[in-house]
Parts: structure tokens; C-alpha cells; sequence
């Protein structure tokens, strides 16, 4: 693991140089009103430079599913700042919104998601089409995102004929087709095997060291509980009770440094990189 060292518009830009791609200041989030209100992040501070794996772990309940919703421009946050690539969600309407989530982010979720009435193809096709895209060339980039992905003989499927890994591997490629600068990975690996889950991040990690159309590095960030996946990331930030903590818990941290990364294996592992 290594720590990294953080005008307004709804078209895909870049951001000023020396922007984060990712900047939180005082964010805070509750859900209800009053006594019964549950507060779901108490002022979280972050920054994400560019070319980052991040990954936030934390017990469940602890906040990091709002917190990457924030992040992601699905929920509004109550309080303090939001910025992805220079840009504050609060100052985009929601149509614009939209739009620059739609431009600028790519999903990957633990259940996948899919729609099971259309094909591999189609599933990953579909956010081409909804951003306006035409569907000869919407079809071309589908079918080139699934060989990336090692599907390529398997498009013409429906997912209920696929494994969950490979399930999770169309996902992936749904989320990359359209060249986000973002990805976000809620539970990644929480329904795959040890080994469909290394490959599956091996997909993951392999964005992450990839740039966008517009040669800015890609940012990824990895919601997990999954510790055997720990060692893939740049930096861990630990969630407790809404909050980031100072620092990860040696626990984690010696749970990150257990599993070498995978190009640098084990020498008594015997397996190849």
C-alpha cells in the first residue's frame, strides 16, 4: 500500500491544474429531522488527487455508502462542500447534474445491477445511449468494453447465463464504456470467491492506472469490508461513526500489508503475478 503524500459546467472538462479530483470540506449528512434523526456523516474532510485507488472501509452504519453518494452526485449533502474536479455539486441544478455525472462517473455495485431482460451488449451499451450517443457506435464501444474485459465471446448472453464473477465483469465494463475520470465501487467483491475477487480487482486497479479521453489520470474509490483486497489500494481511509478517522487502525493497515500486492506476489506463493 501507498498513502498518497488534495467555471461551471455540465460538459466534460478538465479541471485547472492543481485541482483535486475529489475535495470535501465540513460535509455532513442526516437522514430525518429532529430526535430521530440519524446523522450519517458528522464534517468529513478529504482530498483525492487524480490517479488514486482509494479505498474507505469502516463498519457498517459507519457512513461510507452516503458518503460516496455525496461524492457521486446522487444525494445533496446538508452541509459544507462538495467538489469533483473543481466543480461544487451544489451549484449544478439537476438536469446539469445529471448530465456531468452521467460524463464524468462510472458505477460498479455489489449487486451488479444488470438488466436481466437484455443482453450483456445491451447492458453495457445503455449508458451510451442514454448520453445520446448513436446506437451503431454505442454497440462498438460496448462490445470492445466487454473483450477488455474478457467477455468478448460471451456478449450475446443475458446475465441469468453468466457467473456472478463474470456478472461483475460486465458491470465493469458498463462502468468504463463511457471513459469516466471517476469510478466508484460499492462492495465490489462482497458476492465473489477470493479468486474471482482478485480478478475482478485486478480490472479495478487497472482503470485506476489508466487516464481518461482527455489524458487526466482516472480516480477510483473502493467502498469495501472485503480485507482481502486491502492491499490493492494507494491509500485507506477508515469511517467511524460518520467520521474519517486520523489515521487507519493498525489493524487495517496490517491487514493491507498481508496480502503483498498482486505484481509483487509472495516469493513461497506460487502463483504467477
Amino acid at each position: 500500500m501507498n498513502p498518497a503524500s488534495p467555471a461551471q459546467s455540465a460538459t466534460v472538462s478538465s479541471a485547472p491544474a492543481g485541482v483535486p479530483a475529489v475535495r470535501l470540506v465540513g460535509v455532513t449528512k442526516a437522514f430525518g429531522s429532529g430526535r430521530s434523526a440519524v446523522h450519517a456523516l458528522r464534517g468529513v474532510d478529504m482530498v483525492v488527487p487524480g490517479g488514486q485507488l482509494l479505498m474507505l472501509v469502516g463498519p457498517s452504519g459507519c457512513g461510507k455508502t452516503t458518503l460516496i453518494s455525496i461524492i457521486s452526485g446522487v444525494l445533496n449533502a446538508d452541509g459544507g462542500v462538495a467538489e469533483v474536479f473543481g466543480v461544487d455539486w451544489s451549484t449544478l441544478n439537476g438536469g446539469r447534474k445529471t448530465v456531468r455525472r452521467g460524463e464524468l462517473i462510472g458505477f460498479v455495485f455489489q449487486q451488479f445491477n444488470l438488466i436481466h431482460t437484455l443482453t450483456a451488449l445491451e447492458n453495457v451499451s445503455v449508458p451510451l445511449l442514454v448520453r445520446g450517443v448513436d446506437r451503431h457506435e454505442a454497440n462498438d464501444r460496448a462490445a470492445q468494453a466487454l473483450k477488455d474485459v474478457g467477455l468478448g465471446e460471451r456478449m450475446n448472453v443475458p446475465p441469468s447465463s453468466l457467473s456472478g464473477g463474470m456478472q461483475q465483469r460486465v458491470a465493469i465494463a458498463r462502468a468504463l464504456v463511457g471513459q469516466p475520470r471517476l469510478l466508484v465501487c460499492d462492495e465490489p467483491t462482497a458476492n465473489l470467491d477470493g479468486q474471482t475477487g482478485q480478478m475482478v480487482m485486478e480490472l479495478i486497479h487497472t482503470a485506476a492506472r489508466s487516464n481518461d479521453p482527455t489524458g487526466q489520470p482516472r480516480v477510483v474509490i473502493v467502498v469495501t469490508h472485503d480485507s482481502r483486497i486491502f492491499h490493492y489500494a494507494d491509500r485507506i481511509e477508515e469511517m467511524e461513526d460518520g467520521r474519517l478517522k486520523s489515521r487507519p487502525s493498525q489493524v487495517i493497515l496490517d491487514e493491507a500489508k498481508h496480502i503483498p500486492h498482486y505484481d509483487k506476489p509472495s516469493p513461497d506463493s506460487g502463483e504467477e503475478s
